[in-house]
């Protein structure tokens, strides 16, 4: 696990002693159907004194997390559209990886076609729609349709044909990651840890490398989670969770910030704050 067989020789130390880093996935993880973003940021911020930065890694575009970013006084790099990109705080413009939507979505409208397959893309939702179904204010679902380099699809068709539409994707370079309401297209090259081993390069010092937490809840999480030292998993709406195998793994009991803020505290031996209602369920894991 970690990152113990990247080349480290282009990385940086940092004043600031990073002990951990903690990349987070947020719809169903850090935020909740409340989507407080305010919140989720306090939360990420608490941590900072304790040596630990926080990473979001999410299916959300570069403008949505830029919102985020906003709510934080100590605003980190993150990750967005599951792996399409990545952005530093001081940077002017993210960094792109494989196809641009616009790209991607001509390719699904004309296999949707050949193939008859039953999906809408965002392209054809409109930001009604879009809003009844996640919730979200007119103005934030603008922005969640405003994508660079993946295109979410609302999947209406039967399982079975789902196969077959990620086997026909997998022909032309293509991959469908599941979330926790839409399926997302993107380049195959693709995935959140991708930009995770990016961010985490940056901070490696061979001598004391930081401690890497990662925080998920659906399938798009899991070679995020793979990557990681320390996963945590978090539940399903069902209550149930992603299953996966890995040395060390925490099952937090709730998403949203308050249950996430308190798993982390118990991880990172904070104990200041943390609730009965956020104890972690621990299990340590051996590899076959």
């Amino acid at each position: 696990m970690g990152l113990s067989t990247l080349d480290t020789s282009h990385s940086h130390t940092k004043d600031f002693a990073t002990k951990w880093l903690v990349f987070t996935d947020l719809d169903g993880t850090l935020l909740d159907r409340r989507y407080d973003l305010r919140a989720a940021g306090e939360a990420m911020d608490t941590l900072h004194g304790h040596g630990c930065i926080c990473i979001p890694a999410s299916s959300k575009t570069h403008l949505e997390m830029m919102e985020l970013n906003r709510f934080r006084k100590f605003p980190s790099p993150y990750v967005f559209e599951n792996g399409a990109g990545l952005c530093w705080p001081s940077a002017l413009e993210p960094e792109h990886f494989g196809r641009d939507a616009d790209e991607i979505c001509d390719l699904l409208d004309h296999i949707g076609v050949v193939h008859d397959f039953c999906y809408r893309t965002f392209r054809h939702i409109d930001v009604n729609e879009l809003q009844a179904i996640t919730g979200l204010s007119e103005s934030a679902a603008s922005i969640a349709k405003q994508r660079t380099g993946s295109m979410p699809l609302l999947w209406e068709d039967s399982p079975q044909a789902l196969e077959s539409f990620s086997e026909a994707l997998g022909f032309i370079g293509l991959q469908v990651v599941q979330g926790g309401r839409f399926h997302t297209v993107l380049d195959k090259s693709c995935n959140k840890a991708l930009g995770m081993r990016k961010i985490a390069e940056h901070f490696m010092r061979p001598e004391d490398p930081p401690i890497l937490i990662s925080c998920g809840d659906a399938k798009n999480d899991l070679e995020m989670l793979a990557l990681a030292d320390i996963a945590v998993l978090f539940p399903k709406t069902d209550g149930r969770y992603l299953k996966f195998n890995h040395p060390v793994v925490h099952y937090a009991t709730a998403s949203g910030h308050e249950h996430w803020l308190g798993a982390m505290q118990q991880i990172l031996g904070i104990e200041e704050s943390f609730s009965e209602h956020s104890r972690l369920r621990t299990e340590t894991l051996t590899l076959e």
